[in-house]
């Protein structure tokens, strides 16, 4: 009875911390500013056009194109560009070896709080870590040894590390395995920041994840996430390493869409969400061809009038 109380107040909170956060957004510029390219195709300078017009119109979720050619990632601009916009050395895509991606089509004519809703960050996490940041689009396609694939089973193929994937439940597991797999031992090991490839502190649990048995995958698939947290076990504990390893967090829906808490809180609409995708990560200026985008920052103020 307390974990139902609980659930649902958590949920009212979400919903009304978004609502009141909601009135403190502000419409964007009437048109974001190009910061940084390379030489764009004249398919990338479309899309660009789009993602920088304010009065872009935003595509159905069921509409989205499913075999994208350009990929988005939202960062700090502080830990992309320099103070001249140009790309910083150490600039990447994300803090794991293989890092989520949206598409283009997903956050046109969407406002920055729209985008990290339907990106699926969690209210709390909006405000505690995402205000007053200013903030970047990076659009970018990989280069062409790098692939889209079809593979939704898990039963990736030899090459998978040039691939990119839909980020299944079961594609997400082998991908877990793979990368552990050549994952390195590191008893001083602080943080989660392993952008090239992974690592754990002990023995014991890398070989935990490698003998990790298929029923309780399909457990953990299936466990709501706040459960496999009370309850902890192996079951647990193997959910959590997703998390930490893979960024596979709470709201992860395993079915090639995000979790917009808004419009789906119990996450039963699954044509609800923007495509998302899993691929490999990359220095920012190893891309064959980018281009990022100003989106602001989101703010909250008190305002008095008289």
């Amino acid at each position: 009875m307390y974990k139902t109380i609980s659930v649902k107040f958590n949920m009212f909170v979400s919903i009304l911390i978004l609502t009141l956060l909601t009135s403190f957004q502000t419409a964007f510029a009437e048109e974001r500013e190009l910061l940084y390219a390379t030489e764009l195709s004249d398919d990338l300078k479309q899309v660009v056009a789009k993602l920088q017009d304010s009065k872009q119109k935003s595509i159905p979720y069921k509409k989205l194109n499913t075999k994208p050619q350009y990929f988005v990632r939202i960062a700090p601009r502080k830990y992309i560009l320099t103070a001249e916009n140009q790309v910083q050395d150490g600039a990447i895509l994300g803090t794991k070896p293989f890092v989520f991606v949206a598409t283009p089509e997903g956050i046109y004519g969407k406002s920055l709080l729209d985008i990290y809703l339907d990106i699926g960050y969690e209210a709390e996490d909006i405000i505690r870590w995402q205000r007053d940041v200013d903030m970047v689009v990076i659009v970018f396609r990989y280069a062409e040894d790098v692939t889209l694939s079809d593979v939704k089973t898990g039963e990736l193929p030899d090459t998978w590390a040039k691939h990119i994937f839909s980020p299944t439940w079961d594609n997400m597991f082998t991908l877990f395995e793979n990368l552990t797999a050549n994952a390195a031992i590191n008893p001083e090991q602080k943080g989660e920041f392993m952008p090239t490839a992974l690592s754990f502190r002990s023995e014991t649990l890398k070989n935990f994840v490698l003998n990790f048995p298929q029923i309780g995958k399909d457990r953990v698939k299936n466990t709501a996430y706040q459960t496999l947290q009370t309850v902890g076990g192996s079951d647990g504990l193997y959910r959590d390493l997703l998390e930490k390893k893979l960024s596979l967090f709470e709201h992860f829906r395993g079915n090639g869409r995000t979790l917009n808490e808004i419009i789906d809180p119990h996450g039963t609409k699954r044509a609800s969400g923007i495509l998302e995708f899993v691929g490999p990560n990359s220095k920012v200026n190893a891309l064959p061809e980018v281009a990022i985008i100003h989106l602001g920052k989101l703010t909250m103020e008190d305002v008095y009038k008289k």
